[in-house]
This record gives structure tokens, C-alpha cells and sequence, in this order.
């Protein structure tokens, strides 16, 4: 099939969304023509991938929108990116229609960002539409308010009131309406797509986190035996604003180090939350095991997971986890809120899921599971184990490919 594809983030050198773009282009390039519009951010990097071979031939590149040097203040850059996506969007239309003119399209799939409060106009070149997957409308609780600082609270609550008006705009009711599917990867968003839609329907969930053979084999290559005995390796990643609830998890720690525990927790990243967890840090007397770290090249990150023991992120508003999952397949045991994306990810067997609560009792429950962990290496090391071989199993290249086919399949014959 001849497949136009729209992901605003697709970069293979990149994380987080762009990798989710790149990921599903190389997945869906495997057995259909792409035709994928991106912004022009991604330019060079994809010009250089294609030299290095990274690009199929049935792979083309377009550029929509307009783009300038991301702000430093990491806050300032999000809302910069939220107007680049508006302007990206509208201009995709007229990409789109290009090359709709020279080409017989099959489908039009919105791969990135997966935020739905932005429309794609993608439904209105008269061909089959898939939208997602598209999350972004998990809540964040009021009663955990107290541990953000001022800047994030006045985000998360800015947050809240878009869900509810975005939801209401005529383009973005057409989005989701017009979509002959719908790939959900949150139960909420699934529920949310369901309602404007008026039906659950064509609707169905997936992830657009998930593991080529080969990427699995490059964590186990920095795999090592996890250290059954001394300081409790802990450690997480992304931006780390206040919806990853950071602050939680070191109101969590200080209980468990009152009990004894002997911790290190690895913050590998920066975000606009740092200012506000350095002092709180300093607050709980954990400046003795916090390490703020920074960006690490790709083989640091993979032999710093793969010495982790636990990965930690009591996030409100995690979509998907990707470097959670990653940590998972390096083998370290998920500690997540029971919410969003991980809610899935996380079983039983493999990790813990906290019980969304106040900051008090989601801050026992984490020393509680922290010293569970600590008392029992031997059966850390096996959960750790079940972690990796979930992701590697479940999350694959294969999977997404045969979700997304039978979906094109469907649409293509007007059943």
C-alpha cells in the first residue's frame, strides 16, 4: 500500500516522540511505501540517516511548518513546541494534498505527536484515515498539588482546563469523528475518543512504544548480573517535569532511608522541576543520595540501566514510559503509578503498581515496596528478569506491524 504518513517527530537520534515517528516508519517501511510528512527540524538528522543507510527506498521525506532554536528555559521550549505543532498541522494539509495529487495514496495515518488536542486535517484529503495512537488526557490529582512547584502547578492546572476546552473545538471533534480508526494507547483516551466519537467502534488500543529484534539485543549486550547485595541502585529519566511526581518518590525515599535503606536515586535527565527537587532534596536530608545527573551518550545509558536495580516514576501522566520500558528490557523492576500507559505495561510479575492516593500514602507505599525489594534481592533480580522478557515478548516490532495491518486491511475494503 501506499501509506502517507504524518509524524512531526521522527528522528532516529532522538528519544521520546521522535522516536516513536522513526520507529513506526522503519516498522510500516518494512511492507508499504511511506510517504512521511515531518518538520524540517528533522531534516539534516534524516538526510544523514538515509547516507548511513537508515532510510528505505520506499521511504520519502517531506517538510511542513516553520521551526526556530528551541528556548533554554525547558518550560518556555514546551509551550514553543505546542505553537510549531499548531502551524505544522495546518500546514501538513496543503503538504498533503501535494502529494496526494502525484500520488494514489491508500491511507493517511497520524503517527506523532500523539497528543489529540491539536487537530490533524489529515481526514479531509478523502482517503481512509487512522489517528493515533493518541493519548494526553490522563488526569492529574489536586491532592498532589502540594508537592509541585509554583510553575508546574499553574501547568497542570492550565492542563486541566485544556482538556476540557480542547475536547469541545470543532476541528478537534472532526479529528477523532472523521478517523475510520482510532489507536487509543490510555484507557482514558480511549474513553475520551469513544464519547466524541459516540461509540467505542473503531477503536482499539495500542503502543507506539515497542522493540525491533535488534534494539532488544543492543540492551542485552549491556546487560550485567544485577549487584544482589550493597546500595540499591534506583534511577529515572525523561523531562521530568512536575507531572512525573519526582517530589513524591524522594518523600518516599526519605521514609525508607529512616528505615535504613542505603540508596542511590539516578535523576539521568533535566526538566523544569529540577530547581524545586534540588531544595526539596536538601529539605529531606537526601542530598546524600540523589544524584542529578545529565544527558549521557547512548552507551552510558544502556550500562547505567543495565547496573540499575529499580526504575522509579510515580508519574501522573505517563502515556507510554518509554524509558521505562527500556529500563525493563536492561531488567530493572518498574516502580509506576497505577495509572496511563505503565498501568499496562506493569504486571504483577514483573513490577509494582501504586495505588494512586495522597502524597502520604503513595510516599509509604513507595518505601514499603523499597524495602520489600531491598530484604529480597534474589527475588528482585527474577522480577527484574520477567521485566525484560515482557518487553521483549509483548512490545515488538511484529505486533505493532500486525495491528496496524489489520486496521488498513479493514478500512481499504469499507468494512
Amino acid at each position: 500500500m501506499k501509506i502517507l504518513v504524518s509524524a512531526i517527530a521522527c528522528n532516529p537520534f532522538h528519544g521520546s516522540e521522535s522516536y516513536f515517528g522513526w520507529a513506526a516508519v522503519q516498522c510500516l517501511g518494512r511492507q508499504h511505501q511511506l510517504h512521511v510528512i515531518t518538520s524540517g527540524r528533522n531534516q539534516a538528522d534524516l538526510e544523514r540517516a538515509r547516507v548511513e543507510g537508515m532510510v528505505p527506498e520506499n521511504v520519502q521525506f517531506y517538510y511542513a511548518g516553520t521551526f526556530q532554536t528551541w528556548h533554554p528555559n525547558r518550560l518556555l521550549a514546551r509551550v514553543q513546541s505546542w505553537r510549531e505543532y499548531i502551524v505544522f498541522a495546518r500546514d501538513s494539509l496543503r503538504v498533503a494534498r501535494e502529494i496526494a495529487s502525484r500520488e494514489s495514496l491508500d491511507v493517511a495515518h497520524h503517527v506523532t505527536y500523539s497528543t489529540w488536542r491539536v487537530a490533524s486535517p489529515l481526514w479531509q484529503l478523502g482517503i481512509p484515515f487512522v489517528y493515533g495512537p493518541i493519548a494526553g488526557n490522563e488526569p492529574f490529582p489536586f491532592r498532589l498539588f502540594p508537592v509541585l512547584s509554583f510553575t508546574g502547578a499553574g501547568f497542570e492546572l492550565a492542563r486541566k482546563c485544556s482538556n476540557v476546552f480542547s475536547r469541545r473545538l470543532p476541528a478537534v471533534r472532526q479529528s477523532l469523528r472523521r478517523a475510520a480508526h482510532v489507536f487509543a494507547i490510555t484507557e482514558e483516551s480511549e474513553r475520551m475518543a469513544a464519547a466524541v466519537r459516540g461509540s467505542a467502534d473503531s477503536i482499539s488500543r495500542l503502543s507506539p512504544g515497542f522493540y525491533s529484534p535488534d534494539r532488544v539485543e543492543s540492551f542485552a549486550r549491556h546487560a550485567v548480573e544485577k549487584n544482589p547485595v550493597g546500595k540499591l541502585k534506583i534511577y529515572v529519566a525523561g523531562s521530568l517535569g512536575g507531572q512525573k511526581c519526582i517530589a513524591v518518590a524522594f518523600h518516599g525515599l526519605a521514609l525508607a532511608r529512616k528505615r535504613g535503606l542505603d540508596f542511590e536515586y539516578l535523576l539521568g535527565s533535566s526538566g523544569p522541576e529540577i530547581p524545586h527537587l534540588k531544595k526539596l532534596a536538601l529539605k529531606l536530608g537526601l542530598e546524600g543520595n540523589i544524584v542529578f545527573g545529565g544527558t549521557m551518550t547512548r552507551q552510558a545509558y544502556q550500562e547505567t540501566l543495565g547496573r540499575t536495580h529499580v526504575y522509579l516514576l510515580p508519574s501522573m501522566r505517563e502515556t507510554v514510559g518509554l524509558t521505562m520500558m527500556e529500563a525493563m528490557l536492561a531488567g530493572c523492576v518498574p516502580v509506576v503509578a497505577d495509572n496511563g500507559g505503565p498501568r499496562v505495561t506493569v504486571t504483577d510479575e514483573c513490577g509494582f503498581r501504586i495505588p494512586t492516593g495522597s502524597v502520604k500514602t503513595m510516599a509509604r507505599a513507595i518505601a514499603d515496596i523499597m524495602m520489600e525489594l531491598d530484604r529480597d534481592r534474589n527475588r528482585m533480580i527474577r522480577m527484574g528478569q520477567a521485566a525484560s522478557k515482557r518487553i521483549a515478548s509483548v512490545y515488538t516490532e511484529n505486533h505493532y506491524l500486525e495491528e496496524v495491518n489489520a486496521v488498513y486491511r479493514r478500512i481499504c475494503k469499507g468494512v
